[in-house]
């Protein structure tokens, strides 16, 4: 019995060995660091801490002023609930490594020898402690898979964290963009009004025809009718970038600015663009590490495959009258039956699929960027050509009409369709500004993550 205790005591040691923290701490830290370098904000994991608190009241203190742009992604890093829930991905990962490190528990028996005749005494007993022998030769291929399982993790929250700081700036731009060109309607629905009215008085003077009134109001009307389609568009904007940001209740009253910013006076250069997507792309660079998972597994079950379970361990009998037997005991399962061929099958369909994905993804990575560089590539120049060019006109057209109208050469009509005329020149390029603020935040998720300094 001492032999079966130290080989007991021999099987402990080992498992205890092979335990590691199951914190995804270090995880994460590494995961932050990656998706704070490409997004350029602090990212934070809210479990409840003293620090989590002083956070809370950071995210507070920013939500007090105007809200810029960066003020939105920081604040969404912090309290968007779905990126909270995807950080435990980590935790799930690292419980699978240590896991995967440890042996089997070890399995005890103990049985009873009743002799057929039920008047005579127990004569014997047996114990045995036995241990699943092949796990132990395993325990390295399963590390290894759980290791770029947790890779694939640590890749894929950061990916997460990129993704949600572009998008945050994306929805902040459109509702931006959103009210400067509300305001722009409001202005142009001002100029209708003064317009209808006039023409409404003139109606009574009879200067007008019914024709010339009824034009008037419809126009007016249509006006109305956009701006209202404006103002809900403008709220629904708006609630998606709160909702992209997890605020909620009195949070969600945020201060945006009117007006987008200026566009800078050069773009990075747009080249080769593509190939940098390709290389820094965290998901992409987690579909890889799927692939190498998977083609681990394959490795180990077929080295493997013809060799069932194989258990070792000491076997102890004591005779009622007798001396107690001690001995080796081994077990072995026959792979008869099942030499794992159907486990191979679709251990290797699941890896096509990965390497599919894989090349679907990195397609799709090269025409988001190539889509992105053309919308920021025509945006900017539609904003350049509005403000050079057609804006200047139409403050042209407008400057003379007054001036012919003060000398009484047109009428008042003329002149508030030049301004109405302006204004949309401007409502044109507050949409092309805004869809170049869209298309650079797209361009910079395409790419993996912050690129333009």
């Amino acid at each position: 019995m001492r032999r079966a205790s130290q080989l007991a005591i021999a099987l402990v040691v080992l498992a205890l060995t092979g335990c590691a923290s199951t914190s995804p701490r270090p995880a994460f830290d590494e995961a932050a660091a990656s998706g704070e370098a490409r997004t350029g904000r602090k990212v934070y994991w809210n479990q409840g801490t003293k620090e989590d608190l002083e956070v809370e009241k950071q995210v507070q203190a920013i939500l007090q002023k105007q809200l810029s742009v960066e003020g939105a992604v920081q604040v969404a890093l912090v309290s968007n609930p779905d990126l909270q829930g995807t950080y435990e991905q980590l935790g799930i990962a690292q419980a699978d490594l240590v896991q995967a490190g440890l042996l089997p528990n070890p399995t005890v028996g103990l049985g009873f020898l009743i002799p057929r005749n039920s008047a005579e005494a127990l004569t014997e007993r047996e114990v045995s402690i036995t241990e699943d022998f092949l796990a132990i030769f395993m325990i390295p291929a399963k590390k290894r898979i759980a290791a770029a399982d947790l890779e694939a993790a640590k890749l894929r929250v950061a990916d997460a964290i990129v993704r949600v700081a572009c998008e945050v700036r994306s929805d902040y731009y459109k509702v931006v963009g959103g009210m400067q060109e509300l305001a722009m309607r409001k202005v142009m629905l001002e100029a209708s009004e003064a317009s209808v009215e006039l023409a409404r008085r003139q109606s009574e003077a009879g200067n007008i025809s019914d024709l010339d009134l009824a034009n008037e109001e419809a126009l007016y009307e249509q006006i109305r009718i956009d701006v209202a389609q404006s103002e809900g568009e403008v709220g629904l904007l708006r609630e998606r970038l709160v909702r992209a940001m997890g605020l909620w209740g009195k949070k969600a009253d945020i201060k945006l600015p009117g007006k987008l910013p200026d566009l800078p006076s050069t773009d990075p250069p747009l080249e080769h663009l593509e190939s940098t997507a390709i290389a820094r792309r965290f998901d992409l660079a987690a579909a890889r590490y799927d692939i190498a998972s998977l083609s681990e597994s394959i490795a180990l079950v077929k080295n493997w495959r013809w060799i069932g379970g194989v258990a070792v361990g000491v076997t102890a009998l004591r005779a009622f009258e007798g001396p107690t037997l001690i001995g080796p005991s081994a077990s072995l399962t026959l792979p008869l039956f099942d030499q794992k061929q159907a486990l191979i099958a679709r251990l290797e369909a699941l890896l096509r699929q990965a390497e599919a994905r894989e090349t679907s993804l990195a397609i799709d990575i090269r025409s988001d960027v190539r889509v992105a560089r053309m919308r920021l590539v025509l945006a900017r120049g539609l904003v350049e050509r509005y403000a050079t060019v057609l804006v200047p006109i139409r403050q042209k057209v407008v400057a003379l009409s007054q001036e012919q109208y003060d000398a009484m050469l047109i009428g008042v009509y003329q002149v508030l369709v030049a301004k109405q005329s302006e204004v949309n020149a401007y409502r044109a390029l507050i949409s092309a500004a805004s869809e170049y603020w869209v298309a650079r935040a797209d361009l910079e998720r395409a790419v993996g993550g912050v690129w333009i300094k």
